[in-house]
């Protein structure tokens, strides 16, 4: 008879601080654990696997994505907890590569950038992957976003526009990393009476990886975000941010050139939430309607440490 003590997954929910449908999702999606069944089935959890659930909580809570750590190893957990406190006192180069190999050994975010673009240039979407959630697991979070992601995506930008990058390079490098922004996104847990932020891209906005840094800079800054994706009009943004009475909303807007018609959903985005909640917009493109957003008493940033900064204040209003 095998006497090792088992526990529910209720109780494995309160030692680690883990939502159950959570437990489940990096149990059946990520083999991260493999709990052992009743004659019921019902999942039967040992010691173990709590102490294996408590490792992946705190590299998913250092910023590293769930799918990148799942498979790792106690020791392995430990090492890359180890060096992720050392990473963060050392100014952001990685030492010692990475355990999925993913990265070269000292490589700095300007080399990263290099590395992924070099693989969008080839259209190999496994060899990017592979590099983006190595430095994923060994940077910081919001520095793998300010310094990895947003100057990748600045350079293909650039590239797309002079012509020497094909739309499909494009989307295929968006599609890669946007699956890995969503992964860290669901991994973020805030507490239920966290502010509320909605975060989108106004209609004609299709572009979503700005956006979505934000959202994982405002969940990170202890915001519970409420993500609704790209190209979506005035009225359906309106409607969210009052369904959930959230306090902030965030755009991201990501053409160059100026439109009217963003000036003008804009405005109207203003009157329907009405003057309580706080707008901030951000993207490449909030330079070409600077008059509007003043006029709506909107607020634009910088990069994301100013909106995290600017989020900070405004939750201690």
């Amino acid at each position: 008879m095998d006497m090792k003590p088992s526990y529910t997954i209720k109780y494995v929910a309160s030692k680690t601080g883990l939502k159950p449908y959570l437990i489940r999702s990096w149990e059946s999606r990520y083999q991260a654990i493999c709990p052992r069944r009743s004659d019921g089935n019902r999942r039967c959890f040992s010691d173990s696997d709590i102490e294996r659930l408590g490792l992946l909580k705190q590299a998913v809570d250092d910023g590293h994505p769930i799918s990148a750590v799942a498979k790792m190893s106690r020791d392995e957990l430990t090492r890359l907890l180890e060096r992720g406190a050392a990473l963060a006192a050392s100014g952001g180069a990685i030492e010692g590569g990475t355990e999925s190999g993913g990265l070269d050994e000292g490589a700095t975010a300007a080399q990263l950038v290099e590395q992924a673009l070099s693989h969008i240039i080839r259209l190999d979407p496994s060899a990017l992957e592979c590099v983006l959630e190595g430095a994923a697991v060994d940077m910081p979070r919001q520095y793998f976003l300010q310094m990895v992601v947003l100057p990748l995506f600045e350079r293909v930008g650039e590239l797309w526009r002079l012509g020497r990058l094909k739309t499909i390079n494009e989307h295929m490098a968006s599609v890669v990393v946007r699956t890995i922004l969503w992964d860290m996104l669901r991994s973020v847990h805030v507490a239920e009476a966290a502010p509320r932020i909605v975060v989108a891209t106004p209609v004609g906005h299709w572009h979503e990886l700005g956006a979505l840094a934000s959202a994982l800079a405002a969940s990170e800054s202890g915001w519970r975000v409420y993500y609704f994706g790209p190209n979506l009009p005035a009225e359906e943004i309106a409607y969210a941010v009052k369904k959930f009475r959230a306090r902030a909303l965030a755009l991201s807007l990501c053409h160059l050139l100026n439109d009217h018609r963003l000036s003008g959903e804009l405005k109207k985005l203003r009157r329907l939430v009405g003057s309580e909640p706080s707008i901030f917009i951000g993207g490449p493109g909030a330079g070409t309607v600077r008059r509007t957003i003043a006029q709506i008493n909107a607020v634009s940033g910088a990069d994301l440490g100013e909106f995290r900064d600017k989020l900070e204040l405004l939750t201690k209003a």
